[in-house]
């Protein structure tokens, strides 16, 4: 199960502070997890006069912007790219007006630290990994054994076998 949490307020208020913090607290506590951020922008960054926009309109199912440093995954069809997130927990930043996940609303940077850890303790509740064999051996969790869970729960999978 993918746990879900979004962290809201205004700017300078100690929205990424928190973030931080709960990846900093999960991570010295589960080496294992996986875990996803997404941050709100205003900006647009698909503009319809960009070949990303164009590759999209033309019927591409998914774009990927790869520059030296960075690459964007292009699906902008509501928030139907979470299920195709291997993680165990998606951090959101921002999207105060809608409801994605357990919302905590931040006032100021004093905020952060209780904050990050309310969402630990919560993220701590909700994870749960299931045991993933392979020709007969317990998977070693990674990005694709989460991303076969996941795709196993979404579509009722119960069983995968690879054909020689």
């Amino acid at each position: 199960m993918t746990c879900v949490f979004q962290v809201v307020g205004k700017k300078d208020s100690g929205k990424t502070t928190a973030i931080l913090e709960v990846i900093r607290e999960l991570k010295s506590k589960r080496k294992d997890l996986i875990i996803a951020v997404i941050k709100h922008s205003h900006h647009i960054i698909d503009d319809e006069n960009k070949d990303t926009f164009k590759f999209k309109k033309e019927g591409a199912d998914l774009v990927v912007f790869h520059s030296n440093d960075c690459a964007l995954f292009f699906d902008c069809k509501e928030f139907d790219y979470f299920s195709l997130f291997p993680a165990d927990v998606i951090l959101i930043e921002g999207f105060k007006d809608l409801n994605l996940g357990y919302k905590f609303e931040i006032r100021s940077p004093e905020e952060a630290k209780e904050i990050a850890e309310k969402i630990s303790k919560k993220a701590e509740e909700c994870v749960s990994y299931p045991n993933l064999e392979i020709n007969g051996a317990k998977a070693q969790k990674s990005l694709l054994t989460s991303f076969l869970y996941t795709m196993m729960k979404k579509y009722g999978i119960k069983e995968i076998k690879i054909a020689d």
